[in-house]
């Protein structure tokens, strides 16, 4: 049996990320482990359409930290702790999942394929193939059925919102 006292909780702040918090915040409290919200700021790309200059670049990560804070402080079922680091997102996650010794990566996947993988990348995939611990990548098409496992109930309409109070 996989024994989990830490959580890792990658996050870009996306509505798929927020749903898949909802199943990461179940486990912590199923499993009495302290869930790690973390986000990190890519450095800014060198393509003039999305250049963000390195003044703004330091606003960004504070109102990074300041939304992941509030995140973390509206959670009061869980102990929880939040960390905001600059840099490439996919290796940024794997250090820091080392670094709090994370038993479990629980992460949203965009689901992204063809030309918009290609130019983005894939972060969960970068993150499954080289982290320590296992990762469970969460598709947003998915977070309602593994919600209704967790609460152990069935959801009936694939049209209900999931709305977490946190």
């Amino acid at each position: 049996m996989l024994h989990i006292d830490t959580i890792l909780f990658p996050t870009d702040l996306s509505p798929f990320a927020l749903q898949a918090l909802y199943l990461a915040r179940s486990l912590a409290r199923d499993h009495g482990a302290r869930l790690v919200l973390f986000s990190a700021a890519a450095p800014p790309l060198p393509v003039p359409e999305f250049y963000v200059p390195m003044g703004e670049m330091e606003g960004h990560v504070e109102d990074l930290k300041r939304q992941i804070m509030c995140l973390a402080a509206s959670i009061h079922d869980v102990t929880v702790e939040s960390h905001v680091t600059e840099g490439e997102p996919g290796p940024s996650i794997v250090t820091y999942a080392t670094d709090v010794q994370a038993n479990l990566i629980v992460m949203a996947t965009h689901g992204r394929s063809g030309l918009s993988r290609l130019l983005m990348g894939s972060v969960t995939e970068y993150v499954m193939r080289h982290a320590h611990c296992p990762v469970l990548a969460v598709k947003s098409s998915e977070v309602q059925r593994a919600v209704a496992e967790v609460a152990g109930s069935a959801v009936r309409d694939a049209s209900i919102e999931l709305r977490p109070e946190f």
